[in-house]
């Protein structure tokens, strides 16, 4: 698992350069990042569907998008989500 690797689903993600650099400057940020993005791929046949749903609001994150929450630090939040709601 790599920076490098990170900083492409984040170009996927199509996050802005503060979005980017808020999401991957977390700790332990880039782990989760292809974790939560290899799920989204498993959910969804469609890929353009997959690496718009972090953007989009989401009842289970209080109307908030995934990339909010990950942003304010719930990087884990998200991640565990799709792991637990999903499988």
């Amino acid at each position: 698992m790599s920076d490098s690797e990170a900083d492409k689903i984040a170009k996927d993600w199509q996050l802005n350069d503060l979005e980017k650099r808020q999401l991957l400057d977390q700790p332990d940020a880039a782990p989760q990042v292809i974790s939560i993005h290899d799920s989204l791929h498993r959910i969804f046949e469609n890929r353009d569907q997959a690496d718009s749903w972090i953007k989009k609001t989401n009842a289970a994150f209080d109307k908030r998008s995934a990339l909010d929450v990950m942003l304010d630090g719930g990087i884990e939040r998200v991640r565990k989500h799709l792991k637990y709601h999903h499988f």
